[in-house]
């Protein structure tokens, strides 16, 4: 294993070019010259492999048909310096090398801090580049070496301690598993855990997983066990994080006007499949009882709705939702468009390949009728295609006068702000829109009465934070009562905490919220004053009011739809009250 510096393109070194060409003429003009001397001193051979050998031997000052006298033809009197200068330069560019390798090896001991990026693929890359933007030192580990400038590399199996160790992923304070296989991936994570036994800061592993199902897998998994943990681990998917960063910037949520807008989506991919479910969450949080119109259009997309609805029992309650099984050409989808009748408002093109997708982009002409924007091309990454769309001289295609846009899933996903965006934080804004939704409703709070009865965005970091530790502590809570998480794969009935297991978690909840608090400086006082760090139920369960009380058990009550809203399901591993 060695490490090494390297650029967007691999450049030989100039001393090592000059080296090679002085090598190379000294080598050939000492054999031509070696040539014509040698024909006036018979005493030395004249084979082929005579001259050859001569002419070696200028490199070391040591030729022995040299050691007489008399004048030398015109190439071997430019050979004989050529050579040591070729023998020279060599070492010279050896010594800088050696130095340089140390110099570099010196400055990965140094590293605090940094960010360590695992893999040789495009995601690798395009991270590394996004975490330099950001003013990051960036230590790339693969098998290749790093391919963009600026980056410390070093080379050798992703997965292995000793690659691992070198990186320095002790002292680091985010590694991103970035390799082409899920597999790959996990072993890294676990071999990052396996090296931070005592971590002195916080550390952050993300560990992309290609397939949505296993990442979900994984994710819950992971969350029975996250409290133990030793360091903060997720493992994300490029292409739901990058339909949940798609949907955001539609912001379809924000829509006010009556009928809502009609989506069609066009392709069954796994970034159509999680573009759904995304668009369906954001029009969830506007409230109200209107559905949102969505066409999924696609080769099984029938099949393939009843799947993700089973996943996502929350799809119903807030979509209306179309399957068409159609051709995924832009054929089939003129044909779809003029038997719907009416006009979508937006249109999501999401095939199986790009050339798919830019393919019915460019054929399915009645799509073209969308507002400005309205049309929305999804490649794996921007490429040609997303920096050449426009109308001016300089553009390879035409925008449509702007309703044409394209979406490189990789350009959205590989975010490091983005990345930190994980399941834990993903729970921790759902469980607080439901108490922001129950103090609303239930007990008519609001944000003139209570700070924290505010979107998620508003919210105090403290009790971002609080959110982050109720949702890490699900775990812990279900392993009380002998349940697990699991990802939601097929219809089951909600899933019902018995009473007593209500009040056995509540009380979890509040000793949970009690030592946080206390962590913070908090004491108890009749009158709640969040600068001042005084809050009235700081004090032990049996002497809270059952006021106070009700919150923590609607604060459990919870638990199984905040999981369904996320895809997962609680199953008891025994029988309830055993």
């Amino acid at each position: 294993m060695t490490t090494q510096r390297s650029g967007l393109v691999r450049r030989v070194p100039v001393l090592q070019l000059v080296s090679v060409v002085l090598a190379v003429t000294g080598l050939v003009l000492g054999y031509v010259g070696f040539r014509e001397y040698l024909e006036k001193h018979p005493e030395f051979g004249h084979g082929f492999f005579d001259l050859l050998y001569y002419s070696c031997q200028l490199f070391v000052l040591d030729a022995d048909p040299l050691d007489g006298t008399g004048s030398l033809p015109w190439a071997l009197e430019w050979a004989r310096f050529l050579a040591p200068l070729a023998t020279l330069s060599a070492l010279v560019e050896a010594v800088r090398l050696l130095g340089a390798d140390e110099l570099r090896r010196l400055r990965l001991a140094r590293l605090r801090g940094h960010s360590v990026v695992c893999g040789a693929g495009s995601a690798a890359q395009m991270l590394a580049a996004r975490l330099r933007e950001a003013g990051r030192t960036v230590v790339v580990v693969s098998a290749a070496g790093a391919e963009d400038a600026g980056s410390l590399s070093v080379v050798g199996d992703p997965s292995s301690l000793e690659a691992l160790r070198a990186a320095g992923v002790a002292r680091a304070s985010a590694v991103y598993a970035c390799a082409e296989d899920s597999g790959d991936n996990v072993l890294i994570a676990a071999t990052v855990r396996e090296l931070v036994q005592h971590p002195t800061h916080a550390l952050h592993v993300h560990a992309a997983i290609g397939d949505q199902d296993l990442c979900s897998a994984l994710q819950a998994r992971h969350l029975m066990g996250a409290s133990r943990g030793r360091v903060r681990l997720d493992f994300f998917n490029v292409d739901m994080l990058a339909a949940r960063q798609l949907a955001a910037t539609e912001r379809i949520e924000e829509h006010t006007a009556t009928p809502p807008p009609h989506c069609l989506i066009v392709g069954v991919s796994p970034f159509a499949r999680a573009l759904l479910v995304e668009l369906a969450r954001r029009w969830r949080l506007r409230g109200g009882t209107d559905l949102l119109p969505v066409t999924w259009a696609g080769a099984s997309a029938t099949a393939e709705l009843h799947r993700l609805s089973d996943q996502y029992e929350f799809l119903s309650e807030v979509c209306r939702i179309e399957p068409r099984d159609i051709e995924e050409t832009g054929s089939a989808v003129n044909a779809l468009l003029s038997a719907m009748g009416s006009q979508a408002q937006r249109v999501y093109i999401a095939g199986p390949s790009d050339d798919t997708s830019l393919s019915i982009a460019l054929t399915a002409f009645k799509a073209w009728r969308v507002p400005p924007g309205g049309l929305v091309l999804q490649l794996r990454e921007h490429g040609p295609f997303g920096v050449s769309l426009g109308h001016d001289d300089s553009a390879l295609l035409d925008d449509l006068d702007g309703r044409l846009r394209t979406f490189g899933a990789l350009d959205a996903a590989c975010r490091p702000d983005l990345l930190g965006d994980d399941l834990v934080e993903h729970l921790a804004r759902v469980m607080h829109e439901h108490y922001e939704q129950a103090a609303r409703s239930n007990r008519g709070e609001s944000e003139q009465t209570h700070a924290s009865v505010v979107p998620w965005d508003r919210l105090s970091p403290r009790k971002q934070e609080d959110n982050r530790r109720a949702a890490v502590a699900i775990g812990e809570k279900l392993r009380e009562i002998d349940c697990a998480i699991a990802p939601r794969v097929d219809p089951a009935p909600p899933f019902v905490l018995a009473d007593t297991e209500v009040e056995r978690l509540a009380k979890m909840e509040h000793r949970r919220w009690l030592r946080a608090h206390r962590a913070e400086g908090y004491v108890y006082g009749p009158d709640r004053d969040d600068d001042a760090r005084i809050h009235p139920d700081m004090k032990d369960w049996a002497e809270l009011t059952e006021t106070a009380r009700e919150k923590d058990r609607e604060a459990v009550r919870v638990l199984p739809v905040v999981l369904a809203t996320a895809g997962f399901q609680i199953i008891r591993l025994a029988p309830a009250g055993s």
